[in-house]
């Protein structure tokens, strides 16, 4: 009798501690800032609001500087800023004439929707103004929307360059994939910018490195040969190469070897933003950001105010009756029944799952099927002559045939390429995964077989 008491108990800790990690967070100090380690909620743009980017041709014009013989330089300039002799300049457009084509502006669209995908943003709206380029872009509103909007003027040129000459010795069109990896060493986990190369880019590195080495001739002296690594004409590395590579992989080092959690998820941030760039491809058109507007969710402001009240109510009512109606057993249930909303919302956040009105609406499904089974299980432990596993064995019974099709469902939206739909197929999965595991769990435990004077 005192265990079964002390398992009780037990299970009811373990049931608040996570109701409490699940609604209030794991909060811990962090460079003098509380922060919350749980992973965000990912809201959809009909709940977190939309973020508007409107992108436009750019009509910026750059410096050329060509010396005596009209080839282009960058060092063509006295200290005091005055062209050298026999030097001559020009302002030139960044996108001529003969690039601003409707191909180009379908392409640069398919670019900006690769980079979009390779960063894992699976919910926006995308528009292209085939006359003039102008593109506008709808993501919804979070911590990271900013940055994404940003990463997408990018040109995302990438090459390898001879650092003497500036002869292009790899580009874009030698890259097969980019991708961010990580590993550990001895200072900790270190992450990398692994860019694999396709059949000729593989050759083409393979004699890069054996060509950009250092080497030291009979009299000891050193000559060491440098490549320059550069993202749209920004230098990100020059090195040499100590080793032969002939696997078609080069790796880049993102920071530094680091036991921070913290670090090690900005490093891995910054080389999937690469990566990204790298592997969207790159634009044919230099474009700019015109506008970028927010613009709030007035549907989910009322959804809130006025249904997500109504529920509530409705839920809290549901508990007095319980406790009114069952006594202990209707406390149990309570306990349990919020509980068990807190292991789902925790698997939503962990599972990666969009947050819409439409999700809200499978919840509230969830909501209503296991209020319906503990209520029956509830009203059936008031009889007599039936023992704990017959009453919870036959309120599976009773229930799997109207369940079963709401879980057949579930696993069949999941899996259709539309995140509204998958969305709510898979918090109806999560939802009744846990429920049928936890309230069967949790009944045998907690419930007890005890008549109740009407």
């Amino acid at each position: 009798m005192k265990k079964n008491k002390l398992v009780k108990l037990l299970t009811i800790l373990i049931i608040i501690s996570i109701c409490f990690i699940s609604f209030a967070g794991i909060w811990i100090k962090k460079q003098g800032q509380m922060k919350n380690v749980l992973p965000d909620y990912i809201l959809g743009m009909n709940i977190s609001g939309t973020r508007t980017a409107k992108f436009n041709v750019s009509d910026e014009t750059e410096e050329i500087i060509y010396d005596a013989e009209g080839n282009v330089t960058t060092e063509g300039t006295n200290e005091d800023g005055s062209l050298k002799e026999g030097y001559t300049k020009e302002d030139k457009k960044v996108n001529s004439e003969e690039v601003l084509t409707q191909n180009n502006y379908e392409t640069v669209k398919k670019v900006m929707e690769k980079r979009l995908e390779n960063i894992g943003v699976s919910e926006y709206v995308i528009r292209l103004n085939n006359q003039n380029g102008e593109i506008i872009l709808e993501l919804p509103e979070n911590s990271n929307t900013d940055e994404i909007i940003s990463n997408l003027t990018y040109l995302g040129k990438f090459e390898i360059k001879d650092s003497q000459t500036d002869e292009v010795l790899i580009n874009n069109n030698d890259v097969k994939q980019a991708s961010a990896v990580y590993g550990s060493t001895n200072s900790g986990t270190a992450v990398y910018l692994s860019i694999e190369f396709n059949k000729e880019g593989k050759e083409k590195l393979e004699n890069i490195t054996k060509t950009y080495i250092s080497s030291t001739d009979e009299d000891g002296n050193k000559t060491t040969k440098n490549i320059s690594i550069e993202l749209d004409e920004e230098t990100m590395l020059e090195t040499y190469f100590s080793e032969t590579i002939s696997n078609g992989i080069l790796q880049l080092t993102i920071g530094s070897a680091s036991t921070s959690n913290e670090e090690i998820a900005s490093y891995i941030k910054q080389a999937n933003q690469v990566a990204g760039l790298i592997d969207g491809g790159v634009m044919p058109i230099h474009y700019e950001l015109e506008q970028n507007n927010y613009m709030s969710a007035p549907a989910f402001e009322m959804i809130e105010k006025v249904v997500l009240g109504i529920i509530f109510a409705v839920v809290l009512i549901g508990f007095i009756y319980w406790i009114i109606r069952y006594k202990a057993n209707g406390i149990f249930a309570t306990i349990s029944y919020i509980g068990w909303l807190a292991i789902t919302l925790l698997v939503i956040r962990y599972a990666n799952v969009s947050i819409s009105l439409e999700t809200i609406l499978a919840i509230i499904t969830l909501l209503i099927c296991n209020y319906l089974i503990l209520q029956y299980t509830l009203k059936q432990f008031t009889k007599k002559g039936e023992s704990k596993n017959g009453i919870i064995n036959k309120t599976y019974k009773r229930y799997a045939s109207i369940f079963a099709p709401i879980a057949i469902l579930s696993v069949v939206f999941t899996f259709i390429n539309w995140l509204s739909i998958s969305s709510i197929g898979m918090v109806l999965f999560w939802g009744m995964t846990i429920l049928t595991v936890y309230d069967y769990i949790v009944m045998k435990i907690l419930f007890e077989i005890k008549e109740v004077k009407k």
